[in-house]
């Protein structure tokens, strides 16, 4: 018995220590999955901007052989360390990412191909077990399948039955602004459209991607019937800030701007009046006004048909309000008439800049592109046409 142990382990011996990896190869293979943690955040960052932004290759062939080259190197090191945790996480995550880009490109596969093709290739081939993949696999072919069918749908269903055509196109002389001209054909006599958008917004990277801003456009004009290209004339001027406050006064003294909260504080006005109904009036700044909490009491809690003991006032309905006998004036309205210069340049308003005119007529004013914030991050929308 002791003969037969003694012979198994003279063979079993040798072929565990030829089984041994030494320790530098794993912590090799473990820092070269950082590179697979990169590569990943490259398309998670390619997904988002795919959504927000329009991808204009600047050079195309230039552009495609530097993301296929970096995208084989990736796939050589994500193959080589596909056991590593962060690899087999990076496989996880890029295949459903990929979901937008495909959609929103479909068909343009210069930049989508590459990375589409080492989601899928890592996925099969990563370290997860063969279960994980099935799930996993399952359930991002159910992805694909489902927002494909809803793209297409959406895009189905929303796209106008007309066909648009870009006639024109160019930028201010401060380069700060840029605009396109679309001409609409449909079934009665068409339209022409003008929309403005920020020309500060976009992204380029090393003078190959182009990441063009969507859903920040603002239409400056919109007229039927549409107009042949060689009748629009487009022309610029540089105006200066108190030239353009005059000119608007002279058309009406009564024109009113909405500000926001932030606008108001840095002003330094109250934005808000409030009166309650001991005849208590307060102004409010912003901040204070949605810091108020108001008391219920047994009487108000019957009255509002609530059990809670306080409620945020800028959480409260008209209705609760009245009900309180609470009164909220907004001083967000003010009119242009009551701002000096100064406060004007305290809103961010440049001493000069450009005004255009369409066949003559003053159509988009900086002034009031910045005074209303028409490309404020904030207001993007998420535009899949």
């Amino acid at each position: 018995m002791s003969n037969t142990s003694a012979v198994r382990h003279k063979h079993t011996a040798p072929r565990e220590k030829e089984t041994t990896k030494p320790d530098y190869i794993i912590w090799v293979k473990r820092i070269l999955s950082l590179l697979s943690g990169l590569y990943c955040a490259i398309v998670v960052f390619f997904a988002y901007h795919s959504i927000f932004y329009k991808l204009e290759l600047m050079d195309v062939p230039k552009a495609c052989m530097i993301v296929t080259g970096i995208s084989v190197m990736a796939l050589a090191v994500m193959l080589y360390t596909r056991k590593q945790f962060l690899t087999k996480i990076s496989s996880l995550i890029m295949l459903p990412v990929m979901v937008f880009p495909v959609m929103i490109y479909f068909g343009q596969w210069w930049v989508v191909a590459p990375l589409l093709a080492v989601s899928v290739i890592i996925f099969f081939l990563s370290g997860l077990g063969e279960t994980a993949k099935t799930v996993w696999g399952t359930i991002f072919l159910l992805i694909y399948l489902l927002g494909s069918l809803i793209y297409f749908l959406v895009t189905s269903l929303f796209a106008p039955a007309t066909v648009t055509t870009l006639v024109k196109e160019g930028s201010s002389p401060s380069g700060l602004y840029r605009y396109e001209i679309y001409n609409t054909t449909d079934s009665s006599n068409g339209s022409t459209k003008v929309t403005m958008e920020s020309n500060t917004m976009d992204k380029v990277y090393y003078h190959l991607f182009w990441f063009k801003i969507r859903g920040l456009s603002h239409d400056v004009v919109i007229e039927r019937p549409l107009r042949d290209p060689e009748e629009i004339e487009i022309t610029w001027e540089t105006k200066t800030r108190q030239e353009i406050t005059e000119e608007i006064e002279a058309i009406s003294e009564n024109v009113e701007v909405t500000l926001t909260d932030k606008q108001m504080d840095m002003l330094g006005r109250d934005a808000y009046q409030v009166t309650f109904n001991n005849g208590d009036v307060i102004p409010m700044k912003q901040e204070d006004y949605h810091k108020t909490v108001i008391a219920l009491g047994a009487r108000e809690q019957e009255v509002l048909d609530t059990s809670k003991t306080e409620l945020m006032l800028d959480q409260m309905t008209d209705k609760q309000k009245k009900a309180l006998g609470i009164t909220v004036d907004n001083f967000k309205t003010v009119k242009l008439a009551d701002f000096t210069d100064d406060e004007l340049a305290v809103l961010g308003i440049p001493e000069q800049g450009d005004v255009m005119y369409y066949n003559g007529k003053v159509v988009f004013r900086y002034y009031i592109a910045v005074l209303e914030q028409y490309f404020d991050i904030s207001k993007q929308e998420i535009t899949l046409l």
